[in-house]
């Protein structure tokens, strides 16, 4: 369990964490339950509309890229989001870590008691509720998904570790076991996006090495270590890192894709030596994908629009970086403050705002609430000094039982 004796956090910090337990208190509310940018095909859409990858495509593109919310034409409740969950639950366990609010704390019990006991994909695993189809693949409801997983078993063993719920994370080794067993591509070397995938997806490919990682050590020693060669070989001359490799039109990089990356590359820093070059070279990249006055940008060629999650996948990458020493604090400052000052609209963090400012509607609980939550309870924890609760050598803590 973690303890703290460090002083009662400052005016910015505490300031993040109250938008960060408001979100969640939001979410809490709705029963953890939002409309998501990937949910059009929930619903039971007559066969001619749906059938086909362009057709999927085309409707989950209206519902993706209307600035209002179609889904009240046609729905009264919406699907939980397991990936929601983990971010949620982590937000309050750091929430509470850094503030000792109880509040946070029983938002964490209940956002994770929910997780552990979601089996839509299965008795070990998470996926989505929904149909998903993106530019490269087909999901259909209940397919395990290695992203949502991944969210999953950190959360759960952060309650393990800063909460003392065993159970919380037997559940997490449960389903990282899974992962090693089921989603690991020996010929390919990676993780697998989801079972019967080959096309290797560098963003989730790392954060299953990050859960396998942490949840089982050195059982995992090969892949991991294959992955994180993978993932280090694949890194640009700029920095960056294509979204994937094997599959059609997968050389494109965005903000929050490349903070997964980065993100987990730091967290597992002690596992490979050439991690840290790799990761101060996309850590100079990674600024790019920030305004002069802080705005989360999705391209580094683009300004607009801003994005709800890269401003807090954004806030939780910019935060492990400033640990290692490898950006100036201002930055996280800016971002934290342009999140909270354009980057939140009635207790619900903004999908995109395009030029002029012109802002979407649409409350998006997991690619937005979710993120920028958990976001700004990192910046928080950063700005006064403390770890990073993610990160964590599971020898070492093997050596110290």
């Amino acid at each position: 369990m973690m303890t703290t004796t460090s002083a009662p956090p400052t005016r910015l910090p505490m300031t993040l964490a109250s938008q960060a337990l408001a979100l969640t208190q939001q979410a809490a509310a709705a029963q953890w339950r939002g409309p998501d940018p990937y949910d059009g095909l929930w619903w039971h859409w007559p066969t001619a509309i749906v059938a086909g990858r362009r057709r999927r495509q085309l409707m989950t593109q209206v519902h993706v890229r209307s600035p209002v919310d179609v889904r009240i034409l046609y729905r009264r409740t919406h699907p939980l989001v397991p990936k929601a969950l983990g971010l949620f639950g982590s937000a309050s366990l750091r929430i509470n870590a850094l503030t000792g609010d109880p509040r946070a704390k029983d938002l964490a019990t209940g956002a994770l008691g929910v997780l552990a006991d979601d089996r839509t994909a299965g008795d070990h695993v998470w996926g989505y509720h929904f149909d998903v189809q993106t530019r490269w693949s087909f999901d259909p409801a209940g397919t395990p998904c290695l992203v949502n997983t991944a969210f999953a078993v950190a959360a759960l063993l952060e309650a393990e570790r800063m909460i003392g719920r065993r159970d919380l994370g037997d559940r997490a080794r449960r389903a990282a076991r899974w992962v090693l067993e089921h989603l690991w591509l020996e010929r390919e070397g990676c993780f697998a996006y989801h079972p019967g995938s080959r096309v290797r997806i560098h963003n989730a490919s790392i954060l299953g090495a990050w859960a396998v990682w942490t949840a089982l050590g050195e059982e995992a020693r090969e892949p991991v270590g294959c992955v994180l060669e993978r993932t280090i070989s694949a890194q640009r001359a700029d920095g960056s890192w294509p979204y994937g490799t094997g599959g059609g039109n997968l050389d494109w990089a965005d903000s929050f894709h490349t903070g997964y990356v980065l993100g987990c590359l730091a967290r597992m820093h002690h596992v490979d030596p050439r991690v840290d070059d790799a990761v101060a070279r996309g850590a100079k990249h990674f600024e790019d994908f920030f305004g002069p006055s802080g705005q989360p940008q999705l391209w580094t060629h683009r300004r607009y629009p801003e994005d709800g999650h890269s401003a807090g996948t954004g806030l939780t990458t910019l935060a492990v970086l400033q640990r290692r020493g490898l950006i100036d604090p201002a930055l996280l400052h800016r971002v934290a403050r342009r999140v909270l000052t354009a980057g939140i609209r009635s207790d619900h963090a903004v999908f995109r705002r395009y030029r002029f400012g012109l802002p979407t509607f649409v409350h998006y609980i997991r690619w937005c609430d979710a993120h920028v939550a958990l976001g700004l309870a990192d910046a928080a924890l950063a700005m006064e000094g403390r770890e990073d609760p993610a990160e964590r050598d599971p020898r070492a803590t093997a050596s110290q039982a």
